[in-house]
């Protein structure tokens, strides 16, 4: 019997490997700020909830799913008006406070609240009048399938809306980048530009998941601190990538290396009165 000449196997040419998931795609930074948020951002954030609601108008009596819900900031404004809500964050905390919030408003009787991963939602197919995800599918370690959950959860013909947030420049886009020189990669998962801060970026990610008819719009809202003073003291409070840079120090670290950090960012800002963000992208889309 003739004997099948060796083969050799090709090496494969050597493929990057992919970057490494940002931190702010997991639970830690959340559960961390989660308390802030409740306290203090929610006012900044609920201007942005209200026009996403007014923008797809689901109606009172409308079925509607509010994926990575944070503290319930869209969510209790849907259960007030007399939608349905299904609601979803990974955030252990951030679950805690929507709940507290809720029960205190007397809303949760409207409210199926739960703690899981969005990217394998727990809700059936085809049975929601609108989908929302404010400012956290963009963290998302798989946006396709944050997407393509939010799409399959829709009944046929309604609509999705996404947001995330006009690229930062000035006080907070220099945080940002003086926290990355700290812990490189800590908002973009392995550099380049901010995720779905483009919006052909959205048209295009939307698109892919199937989504039709999808359009981009620009909110406007700003967000000011009176002084560098301000902004740093809110910012501890309620930044993630800052509270994430100070949990993992360590007080005793932190005390070290804030003030440096601190003066990093300061000396690349003017003085007096800042302006911190220039408001966010609405994408919206049909299922």
């Amino acid at each position: 019997m003739s004997q099948e000449p060796t083969r050799t196997a090709t090496p494969s040419p050597s493929v990057a490997a992919p970057p490494p998931p940002s931190p702010l795609g997991t639970m830690e930074p959340w559960n961390l700020v989660a308390t802030g948020y409740a306290a203090e951002a929610l006012p900044y954030f609920q201007v942005f909830a209200k026009a996403a609601l007014d923008c797809l108008n689901p109606g009172t009596d409308a079925r509607i799913v509010d994926v990575a819900a944070g503290p319930g900031t869209l969510s209790l404004l849907a259960a007030a008006a007399g939608m349905r809500v299904s609601a979803i964050d990974f955030s252990e905390s951030m679950v805690a406070a929507f709940r507290e919030r809720a029960q205190r408003a007397n809303l949760m009787d409207r409210i199926d609240l739960r703690q899981g991963d969005a990217q394998q939602l727990p809700f059936e197919t085809g049975a929601y009048d609108a989908a929302f995800s404010m400012f956290g599918l963009m963290f998302f370690p798989d946006r396709a399938a944050g997407l393509r959950e939010l799409r399959r959860v829709l009944r046929p013909g309604k609509r999705a809306l996404i947001s995330s947030w006009v690229p930062f420049d000035g006080p907070f886009g220099e945080l940002l980048r003086a926290a990355q020189e700290v812990i490189p990669g800590l908002t973009l998962g392995g550099g380049g530009k901010p995720p779905m801060t483009d919006p052909e970026d959205i048209v295009r990610e939307m698109t892919a998941a199937g989504f039709s008819s999808v359009a981009v719009k620009t909110v406007a809202h700003e967000l000011t601190a009176p002084s560098f003073d301000a902004f740093w003291e809110l910012m501890q409070r309620t930044n993630a990538p800052l509270v994430l840079i100070r949990h993992r120090m360590g007080e005793q670290r932190w005390s070290e290396v804030a003030p440096g950090l601190r003066e990093r960012v300061r000396g690349r800002l003017p003085s007096g009165p800042l302006l911190i963000g220039r408001g966010a992208y609405f994408g919206m889309a049909t299922a």
